[in-house]
């Protein structure tokens, strides 16, 4: 999900103060200076990437691990299987995550 802001207008560190005290269920740590992650559970999370004109919000696996081992998955067991499984199990959490955060990014920039 794109989210269009005036250039400039949202930093990274204010945006992980706001989500924080929005979201107190998740948490948000700071991967680098433009990206953040969002974690509500081990496999439902979302990565907010805040650039100069815009946020970038994507659903996610919120830990190194869980994507390496969803990449793992796809190598020993072909594309099939674990892509219905992401579908059936894992991707309704992510776009959750990622529908919620961003409707409170979408209303912070209207603000």
């Amino acid at each position: 999900m794109k989210v269009k802001i005036p250039k400039g207008s949202i930093q990274t560190d204010d945006l992980k103060a706001k989500l924080e005290a929005q979201f107190p269920d998740m948490t948000f740590q700071k991967r680098n200076k433009k990206m953040l992650v969002a974690k509500r559970s081990n496999i439902a999370g979302a990565n907010i990437m805040v650039y100069k004109n815009r946020v970038q919000i994507g659903a996610a696996f919120p830990t190194m691990g869980g994507q390496m081992l969803f990449v793992f998955s796809f190598l020993l067991l072909g594309i099939l299987i674990p892509f219905i499984v992401y579908l059936a199990a894992f991707q309704p959490k992510q776009k959750e995550v990622e529908k919620d955060v961003g409707a409170f990014v979408q209303k912070l920039v209207e603000i």
